[in-house]
């Protein structure tokens, strides 16, 4: 057992001098000149700010837009955000750095974090932590999500099926490795049901308590591989499947994305899947997973992919 040694009043009139006046003139005193003999700094100045962050609520949806090579389409995007039947509760907008000079979107936008690093498509992931809303919802940057397809999400949990959801799905190949040959969504097969997939791009829509099984483990990549991660640790933690709400051929309301749109726009250069090694990079990921004991969908005995299927591209 210690015990506290009691100060002699030489000691006691020692520290106090130390603390109070040799410390004010060492610390505010010092930090005023260095302050004001310092270079100004660069600001960063925005068009407008946010308001206060609201208090959590059990109902609403928070949309993370990310701004990079492709930021003349974010208006787009977020008109089309404002006009669906079902209208986020906040848009929200991060700015990775790039060669591009940001933008500003603070008039667009109810918040905007600028960065100055590339933090990928982790940022996005990783600001939704901060998120008040019941709901969270992320796009890439070449996705123009149509009218309905909020209120297709929430129909979706509500019939049962909550889960990882999104508007472009891949069923992986029981022999390994990374396949995107069969796919679920806008831009593959056109089912009238959800169905389950092994994860699900472009675009997301969950409950924001299931953002936590992302940053379970580290990731087998930070170059790619996002969505793939996020639907792993989901399901290996929390027991939660990835699935894609219907994309009936004859509403295209309900779509995750406007075809024209996501084909024309996702083409461009500075599309991820352009970078070289992004399929073997996958691969190595989902190898990765598979030995820790993923079991693809196509594996599970009671797989079955629904009826109604309208169209395969």
């Amino acid at each position: 057992m210690s015990f506290k040694q009691k100060k002699t009043l030489t000691q006691k009139i020692k520290w106090w001098v130390n603390t109070r006046i040799v410390g004010f003139w060492r610390v505010k005193v010092s930090g005023y000149v260095k302050q004001k003999m310092a270079p100004a700094p660069d600001t960063v100045k925005f068009n407008r700010d946010a308001s206060p962050m609201p208090a959590p609520s059990n109902d609403g949806i928070t949309v993370i837009l990310t701004a990079y090579k492709r930021s003349e389409y974010l208006e787009q995007q977020i008109e089309a955000l404002r006009a669906q039947t079902v209208p986020p509760t906040e848009i929200w907008v991060w700015s990775n750095r790039s060669d591009d000079e940001l933008r500003d979107m603070s008039k667009l936008a109810d918040r905007v974090v600028a960065s100055n690093s590339n933090f990928l498509f982790w940022g996005r992931f990783a600001l939704a932590n901060l998120v008040r809303t019941k709901y969270v919802a992320f796009f890439d940057d070449d996705i123009l999500p149509q009218p309905r397809w909020f209120e297709n999400c929430l129909a979706t949990i509500a019939s049962g099926h909550d889960g990882i959801l999104g508007g472009s799905g891949v069923l992986l190949p029981i022999e390994g490795g990374y396949s995107s040959k069969h796919k679920a969504g806008w831009n593959g097969n056109h089912y009238n049901s959800p169905v389950q997939v092994d994860l699900v791009g472009h675009a997301w829509f969950m409950n924001k308590a299931h953002v936590q099984y992302m940053w379970r483990e580290e990731p087998v990549s930070w170059d790619n591989g996002e969505d793939i991660h996020l639907s792993y640790m989901a399901l290996k933690y929390g027991g939660i499947k990835t699935i894609v709400p219907p994309h009936p051929e004859n509403d295209q309301s309900l779509w995750s994305c406007r075809p024209d749109f996501g084909k024309i726009v996702g083409r461009l250069n500075v599309a991820t899947y352009k970078t070289k090694d992004h399929k073997n990079t996958r691969s190595e990921i989902v190898n990765s997973h598979t030995k820790d004991g993923w079991q693809v969908v196509k594996k599970h005995s009671d797989y079955s992919l629904p009826k109604e299927k309208n169209f395969t591209e």
